[in-house]
């Protein structure tokens, strides 16, 4: 009698094997869904990795570029320091007498012809910094004895002598100081300076 009832117990178990195994692994469109989730995830990964480079590239210029500015900034400072009257040479001096600077308030506009004099600049004329060429582009505001100094550094195209930077957009050239939307224009920079002998009028 056990032996008879044995048979259908191991055939039940047998069944219930059978369903299980068309259950289990996984099906074709699990597997594509899987790959498709694994591409994304890498594909994402990639995209963060080379923003992160272009960013880091970006600063790096920023970086060598507001460096340039910070030394001529130095001489420029320099110059605002040993800005003076001179009473036994007034013809070579920078005003015609120190109570017209004070007075009229030109110390200002006085500190921009001296820059001008002493440190022509030509923008078609790159600076190298590490080895890529940029653009400097210097204007001045005088207001009173003070005077507003705005550096525009850009990248610098290919000319007579000089090779473009590596990130130069050609389709976006420029003949004067580039705007805030062009993808050539680096940095800017802003600094008011003030003449020592501005500071010693009564």
């Amino acid at each position: 009698m056990m032996k008879y009832n044995a048979v259908p117990i191991q055939l039940h178990f047998l069944s219930r094997l059978k369903i299980k195994n068309k259950h289990s692994g996984f099906t074709l469109i699990e597997v594509l869904v899987t790959i498709l989730v694994v591409t994304g995830f890498v594909l994402g990964s990639l995209q963060a990795v080379v923003l992160a480079t272009f960013f880091r590239v970006q600063a790096q210029d920023k970086n060598e570029a507001l460096n340039w500015v910070q030394q001529d900034l130095e001489l420029i400072r320099y110059q605002a320091f040993s800005l003076d009257i001179d009473p036994d040479n007034p013809e070579s001096s920078l005003t015609l007498s120190r109570n017209d600077a004070c007075t009229n308030s030109t110390y200002g506009t006085r500190l921009e012809d001296f820059i001008d004099g002493n440190y022509p600049e030509n923008p078609a004329n790159p600076i190298s910094v590490n080895g890529k060429n940029y653009r400097v582009f210097r204007t001045y505001t005088p207001s009173g004895n003070t005077l507003v100094i705005n550096h525009v550094i850009a990248y610098a195209p290919a000319s007579s002598g000089f090779d473009a930077h590596p990130r130069y957009n050609s389709s976006a050239s420029y003949s004067t100081a580039p705007d805030e939307d062009n993808p050539n224009r680096v940095t800017t920079l802003s600094t008011e300076v003030i003449p020592n002998a501005a500071l010693s009028c009564d």
